[in-house]
């Protein structure tokens, strides 16, 4: 009796020891972008970020929908930012909207736009297709990711 009470016993510490060693990996893409990750929620929104060479190196895209149990895997609809500083790869100018959004990090900014993403699988997560277009123009800028291995 007083071997399985030591079995017992150490069995659930075993356990309570991997629950806490062990964290899930950080879900990331791989793009023409460069390395894309699922930071963070906000509401239903799930918060996609990637580097970019300018202002604070952080462009976010808001996906509504994909936070926890908020909706299917697309398409989804939202939103991208990036700092105000852009330049256009072909000519050098800087391309800026209208007016200034302020994202859900609390970043003001001119240089935002519409998003689509769709997940390859129904399975989350998975590859994507996105497509994302300045300001209120439609999306017509392709990117693809490729999940991280």
């Amino acid at each position: 009796m007083k071997l399985h009470a030591a079995l017992l016993a150490l069995a659930m510490l075993g356990g309570c020891a991997t629950a806490v060693a062990q964290e899930p990996a950080p879900v990331a893409w791989d793009t023409a972008w460069g390395k894309v990750t699922y930071a963070d929620e906000s509401g239903g929104a799930g918060i996609l970020e990637y580097p970019v060479p300018f202002g604070d190196n952080v462009g976010y895209l808001y996906l509504n929908g994909l936070a926890g149990e908020f909706g299917g895997m697309g398409p989804l609809e939202g939103y991208w930012s990036e700092p105000d500083v852009s330049h256009d790869d072909e000519d050098d100018t800087t391309l800026i909207c209208p007016f200034a959004i302020i994202d859900d990090h609390g970043r003001t900014t001119r240089n935002w736009g519409r998003v689509i993403v769709a997940f390859t699988s129904d399975w989350f997560p998975s590859d994507f297709v996105l497509m994302r277009g300045r300001c209120f123009e439609e999306p017509r800028e392709v990117i693809s990711g490729k999940l991280a291995k």
